[in-house]
């Protein structure tokens, strides 16, 4: 009688490959189309102005320590309403569009907004983007509220950056 159970004998040193079908692109698009059509949104994020935003707990943990941590902490897990203090309702929202695509604009009427709501939100890759933004806008005009901007936000190499500019563009008199 044969044995029908017996596998076939490798002839590779590897006796199994891994398949995997890369789906990141389609997972975002994904998300930003539940995102877009408020589909299965099972939180909802408010701003001091009263200002409401739709997102997925799950979504907004996997990108921030700080949703995780608000998510998973017992007393808030089980709520669909969640006040972010002190952050600005359109720099949420960029930052809400930013976790669901990984995409964001930056610009000289948000940038402080969003170094505000970053700190707070934990979003770092956000802030080395604001950071790098303000670095390419640095001139004599800037470079001492940059400066300043710098130190607030504890953007260390921005404010390196920024003191290095101000030494060689400003002269000592005494």
């Amino acid at each position: 009688m044969q044995n029908t159970n017996q596998r076939p004998e490798s002839r590779n040193c590897n006796p199994s490959k891994m398949y995997k079908k890369s789906c990141f692109l389609d997972m975002y698009k994904g998300f930003q189309t539940l995102l877009i059509g408020d589909s299965f949104c099972d939180i909802k994020l408010k701003t001091d102005d009263q200002k409401i935003i739709t997102a997925h707990k799950v979504v907004l943990s996997i990108v921030s320590p700080y949703f995780r941590t608000i998510f998973t902490n017992r007393a808030e897990k089980n709520h669909d309403l969640v006040t972010i203090r002190n952050v600005d309702y359109n720099a949420l929202q960029l930052l809400v569009k930013f976790i669901y695509s990984g995409q964001i604009l930056v610009t000289e009427e948000n940038v402080q907004d969003l170094l505000k709501a970053v700190n707070i939100l934990q979003l770092y890759e956000v802030k080395d983007a604001c950071c790098d933004f303000l670095q390419s806008q640095l001139c004599t005009t800037n470079c001492i509220g940059i400066n300043a901007i710098a130190d607030l936000h504890s953007c260390t190499k921005l404010r390196k950056i920024s003191e290095l500019y101000i030494l060689q563009h400003f002269s000592y008199e005494i």
